[in-house]
């Protein structure tokens, strides 16, 4: 999605300012912040020290959720581990942003499928969701207790 071949493009005199402009339209401040720390990590001089470590846990998270399907058929978690906030209240802190996605970053490491659902609301009228969690190949399994949870709890 660089704007060239896919994405995003903006228009510009030369091809510079076309990729500036597309880069600096096309992406959220999240979203840059979140190229920058990937580059970094995976520039030379750290690349050994994080890029392999990373591999080396992203196993270890794979073989948690291996174990833990060998004795159950779907995993039920919050989504989130705060309340929802509301659009762009937590612009201004990118630690909070970071955190509120904690919990759905282990499936996408272990590649297993994941459906994150409406269950209710909290206080304020904003969405509170979890998420379903089920082994290599069982999305037919995610999808029945989904439609379950939906005819029940909204």
């Amino acid at each position: 999605f660089d704007g060239v071949r896919y994405g995003n493009r903006s228009s510009a005199d030369d091809v510079i300012q076309m990729y500036k402009h597309t880069r600096e339209d096309g992406f959220g401040d999240e979203v840059k912040r979140r190229i920058i720390i990937g580059t970094f990590v995976l520039s030379s001089g750290y690349y050994d020290d994080y890029y392999n470590r990373a591999l080396k846990i992203r196993r270890l998270i794979k073989n948690d959720f291996s174990l833990a399907f060998n004795n159950v058929d779907l995993i039920l978690t919050p989504t989130s581990p705060t309340p929802p906030f509301k659009i762009g209240e937590k612009h201004k802190n990118p630690i909070e942003m970071y955190l509120s996605d904690i919990f759905t970053v282990p499936m996408s490491l272990a590649g297993v499928p994941a459906m994150n659902i409406p269950i209710g609301k909290d206080d304020s009228n904003l969405p509170i969701g979890v998420q379903l969690i089920a082994k290599h190949f069982n999305e037919n399994k995610i999808f029945s207790f989904a439609k379950f949870l939906e005819n029940n709890f909204n």
